[in-house]
């Protein structure tokens, strides 16, 4: 996979036929834009296809920092936003899957 590529038919056809998503969000995670765009597929796919489940792992960050966009996440999505526009929808999207994400129920492991 190449970077600054979109996702690959391949993945999307991956992502379509999962049952079960294990998300791990790290510090960095929004720093990626191919895990925003891959978190996008997956939270639209599940919306789709009650089957699929996705579980969300919090390793050394807060939930409510994912959703409410602070600390590191809030510093990646400032980056990114200064690089495609804070009201695309790109950025947008990604917003809206990582509050979606961060919202359900997980295992959260803190930092120590």
């Amino acid at each position: 996979m190449r970077i600054g590529k979109g996702l690959s038919l391949a993945l999307c056809e991956a992502i379509e036929e999962s049952n079960i998503f294990i998300v791990v969000f790290s510090e960095n995670y929004a720093s990626s834009t191919w895990c925003l765009d891959e978190l996008v597929e997956i939270m639209e796919r599940t919306h789709k296809n009650s089957k699929q489940v996705v579980y969300p792992v919090f390793y050394h960050v807060d939930p409510s920092d994912i959703r409410k966009i602070r600390n590191s996440f809030e510093k990646h999505m400032t980056a990114h936003e200064n690089e495609i526009g804070k009201e695309s929808q790109r950025i947008q999207a990604w917003r809206s899957a990582l509050f979606e994400a961060a919202s359900l129920p997980g295992m959260h492991i803190p930092t120590g």
